[in-house]
C-alpha cells in the first residue's frame, strides 16, 4: 500500500515537472517587443526563417550615423543570403520617421519602447545577431564598419551553424 502511494506521488511529481518545463519561454527577439513604423509588434515569425542583424541607434548619436552606410551595404550584400536588417531606436516615432524621410536607407526601422538599460545598453550603437528562432548569437557595443571582410565573415559564420 505504501509502495503504491509512493509510486503515485513520484508519478505526479514527474508529471508536474514536465508540465512546468514545457512552457515556452519567449525568445530574445520576442522579448524586445519591437514595433515597426506602423506600430505592429514584430515577432520572430516576422523574420521568415532568416537571421536578424539588429542595430540600436539614435538620431543624435554620431557613431551610429557614421556606421549606417556600412549597414546599408551589409543589407545589399546579405539580404539574399538569409539576413534581415533592423535599425532600432527608442526615440519617439516622429523623430525616427523624420530621419527615415531625410535619408535613403532601405533596411527596416523599428521602435523600442523598453528602456535601453533593460538590455544593459549604456552606450550606442549596440548591435546583435539573432538566429531564425530569435535566439541571441552575437552582441557588440560600439560602432563598426559592418561591411568589411572580417565582419562579413562573421555574419556568414552564423549562417553555417
Amino acid at each position: 500500500m505504501i509502495r503504491n502511494s509512493l509510486t503515485i506521488i513520484i508519478l505526479l511529481l514527474i508529471s508536474l515537472m514536465s508540465a512546468c518545463s514545457s512552457s515556452k519561454e519567449k525568445s530574445f527577439f520576442d522579448k524586445l517587443e519591437l514595433k515597426d513604423m506602423e506600430g505592429k509588434i514584430l515577432t520572430v515569425d516576422d523574420l521568415d526563417g532568416k537571421m536578424a542583424f539588429i542595430n540600436f541607434w539614435a538620431t543624435w548619436c554620431k557613431p551610429c550615423l557614421q556606421e549606417m552606410p556600412s549597414i546599408e551595404s551589409v543589407k545589399a550584400i546579405l539580404e539574399n543570403e538569409g539576413y534581415v536588417i533592423i535599425a532600432v531606436s527608442n526615440e519617439d516615432k516622429d523623430r525616427i520617421q523624420g530621419f527615415i524621410d531625410q535619408n535613403d536607407y532601405s533596411f527596416e526601422f523599428a521602435q523600442f519602447a523598453l528602456g535601453l538599460e533593460s538590455l544593459n545598453i549604456y552606450s550606442l550603437p549596440a548591435s546583435y545577431i539573432v538566429d531564425a528562432k530569435g535566439e541571441l548569437l552575437f552582441e557588440h557595443m560600439g560602432a563598426r564598419e559592418w561591411d568589411n571582410e572580417e565582419n562579413l565573415k562573421l555574419f556568414r559564420s552564423y549562417l553555417k551553424n
